[in-house]
């Protein structure tokens, strides 16, 4: 297999490229960086798979699509422990034509092990709270799900959840998200304000794809999932469930987890081949 990592000029970008490069030989496959540059051609010729970080990649990533390449999405990992160096976290995240590893994340049942040396208690599901908290993504991230702009997105979705619940909506967006504007009929939660505090006494967490499923989930709190978000196999997809989302067995919840610590990897994981033996079979189906 023949495989090109594409990574900006940021050293971030550019060791994971490395680290994935290294563990990818050691499978057997080719594998070469490819620096990303202004007017640099859509397709990488010569490669059958193509490795691309984050959402800013959403023309490179259809370009490959449409001419019938694999893609190999790199993103922050869902456990957000701080890293060394220039990566500033431990894990990354790895999905196999998409953007999160969840058309397939349940097609498997892996072992719990790697997910409870995470040490990450999970709580109850919590069968009631006061305020429904909105997720917000970036606009990099509508850009990249042909959404329209956060703030009209947000304005019609706080609407029409004002239409099925009485409950208090907080508006969260994405932290790093600077262009963010307060949602009319929301309370405006920012930055300095932790997602633990925010999902205390959450009713439900409703978003199209944050991250913040991830902390809900292991929280207690149900999430209302509107695109690919990875909690999106054992969660409500519909709005109307607001008042009584789906609260999943413990057994499904535990299994979520476990498979989805196979999904997201540390920098030596990767060099090491470890996590491309993992994720290389998602190439052929």
């Amino acid at each position: 297999m023949r495989i090109a990592f594409i990574h900006s000029q940021k050293p971030r970008e550019r060791l994971l490229g490395s680290a994935f490069v290294d563990g990818a030989r050691v499978h057997g496959d080719e594998a070469w960086l490819v620096e990303k540059i202004e007017g640099m051609p859509l397709l990488v010729e010569g490669a059958d798979v193509v490795c691309l970080v984050g959402v800013k990649s959403r023309e490179l990533i259809q370009a490959h699509w449409n001419a019938g390449i694999h893609t190999i999405y790199f993103d922050k990992g869902y456990c957000r422990g701080k890293g060394a160096g220039p990566v500033g976290w431990e894990y990354w995240r790895v999905a196999v034509d998409a953007h999160h590893p969840t058309r397939y994340l349940m097609r498997e049942s892996r072992s719990p092990a790697r997910w409870e040396a995470l040490g990450v208690d999970v709580l109850p599901w919590r069968p009631s709270g006061r305020h429904i908290l909105i997720a917000g993504s970036s606009a990099k991230y509508h850009d990249f799900y042909g959404l329209s702009g956060p703030a009209e997105y947000y304005t019609k979705l706080t609407k029409r959840l004002n239409k099925l619940t009485g409950r208090p909506i907080v508006y969260r967006p994405k932290p790093s998200y600077r262009e963010a504007e307060p949602i009319l009929g929301t309370r405006f939660s920012t930055s300095a304000e932790s997602i633990a505090d925010v999902l205390r006494d959450c009713h439900a967490l409703v978003t199209h794809g944050s991250n913040a499923v991830f902390e809900a989930l292991i929280a207690g709190v149900p999430s209302i999932v509107l695109g690919e978000a990875v909690t999106k196999p054992i969660s409500s997809t519909d709005i109307a469930e607001i008042e009584a989302p789906v609260l999943a067995s413990d057994q499904a919840r535990m299994q979520l987890l476990a498979n989805l610590a196979w999904h997201q990897w540390t920098m030596p994981e990767l060099a090491s081949g470890e996590a491309w033996g993992v994720t290389r079979p998602f190439i052929y189906g």
